[in-house]
């Protein structure tokens, strides 16, 4: 797991990211010597931080990210927007993610897709067939045609970012290892041709419509394009690849401007963060306001209130006014300050976010995968990606070649 933030205003940004890494399945082993931070280019005002998973289609991003830098070279883009894009492409590009990984990939998102399937349809046995015998198979084929219309329609209706154009050829082309996947899932309940397409089809939509997918990794790509006076902050997600798209999500950008000058974002592990900015621990908000919502609920009857009309309302007032007031005493005054803040204290307050996230894993019951040593960069138009802190696995008097052939063309 990861903690990570970027702090920024008019001046430059702090970038700071923890050194934690788990591996193995499940809660794995939890190692300190992670590098998560690094220089995007090696001439231009641009960083680059990860957080999730640690490799991608089978090779680590620090190899990926080291072999774009370059492969940029001395190259510049008017915006940092355009810093992302071509970081895209060139991942839908590179030449090391093979043909059997993106297949392993194809056969993970399967066992995700179809396993919910199988949820859906199983509640949906239960709903319709609980305390009845004698259940034929063709009625139990039609709660199962019935569930994948419905599951198809839902996610046929959710709202497309139109980032991903899917090589549905790649898919088409993969049907075995698809079938192989489905006689996991579904054991031996007999599939039609019709249901395994339409099974086929929920998996594409999956893709197009960037479903919930919890196997990836996010990348925030920060600093300044040649035409931008004021620092942008850019952040996505990213899945995996399939022949000749790839799968990436939740793409957002934030710009500073003479109006909007300053912003503290924090990535992965966010709950310390939020907390310090907003006054309040955002599961004890939840929990407040689902208590509130119990109790408005309950004397629902005693207000006259038998659709509960005027108690949703009540507790959207309590909501708008508690939000009102984090803003009004914790965040507006906070990024006040953090829009006049020196570059120095910018640098303070973003490692200080992670170490104050770090320390809350320790003092608590919760797993430490937060911790060791933290990195820190600073990133200004002027004076391009500066190291603050940076922990090394050699001895930089011992290795002054690598300095030297840093810059190397």
């Amino acid at each position: 797991m990861t903690a990570e933030v970027a702090i920024m205003n008019t001046k430059g940004i702090a970038l700071a990211a923890d050194s934690a890494v788990t591996l193995g399945v499940g809660s794995g082993k939890i190692y300190n010597s992670a590098d998560k931070l690094f220089a995007l280019s090696k001439y231009h005002p641009v960083g680059i931080m990860i957080y999730g998973s640690a490799r991608f289609m089978g090779i680590d991003w620090e190899t990926i990210i080291k072999c774009y830098r370059d492969f940029l070279g001395d190259k510049s883009f008017d915006k940092l927007s355009e810093y992302e894009g071509d970081f895209i492409n060139y991942l839908v590009k590179f030449p090391y993610f093979t043909e059997n990984q993106m297949v392993k990939y194809l056969e993970s998102r399967c066992l995700d897709v179809f396993s919910d399937v199988l949820e859906v349809f199983i509640e949906d046995i239960h709903a319709e067939f609980d305390g009845k015998e004698n259940i034929a198979h063709s009625q139990i084929d039609g709660v199962f045609n019935k569930a994948l219309k419905t599951i198809k329609e839902r996610m046929s209706n959710e709202e497309d970012e139109k980032q991903i154009k899917l090589d549905t050829d790649f898919i088409d082309s993969h049907s075995e290892a698809i079938a192989q996947m489905l006689g996991i899932v579904f054991e031996d309940y007999r599939l039609s041709k019709k249901q395994t397409a339409e099974l086929t089809n929920i998996l594409k939509l999956h893709f197009q419509k960037n479903g919930y997918i919890n196997d990836y990794t996010g990348i925030v790509i920060a600093g300044y394009g040649e035409r931008e006076i004021f620092p942008t902050l850019c952040d996505f997600r990213v899945s995996g690849k399939l022949g000749n798209s790839l799968i990436y999500f939740d793409r957002d950008m934030d710009q500073l401007d003479d109006t909007h000058t300053a912003s503290i974002c924090p990535f992965s592990q966010t709950d310390m963060v939020h907390q310090f900015v907003r006054g309040i621990d955002r599961g004890l908000y939840r929990t407040i306001m689902g208590k509130i919502d119990g109790i408005l609920h309950s004397v629902a009857p005693y207000m006259n209130d038998p659709d509960k009309k005027k108690a949703a309302a009540v507790s959207d007032l309590v909501s708008e006014y508690i939000d009102k007031i984090m803003r009004i005493v914790h965040i507006d005054p906070i990024v006040d300050i953090v829009a006049v803040m020196e570059k120095e204290d910018l640098i303070l307050m973003a490692e200080a976010m992670v170490n104050l996230t770090a320390l809350k894993r320790r003092v608590s019951d919760d797993e430490e995968s937060v911790g060791g040593p933290v990195d820190v960069a600073l990133v200004t138009k002027s004076d391009g990606f500066i190291w603050i802190k940076k922990k090394t696995s050699y001895d930089p008097q011992l290795n002054r070649e690598l300095s030297q052939s840093y810059f190397r063309s």
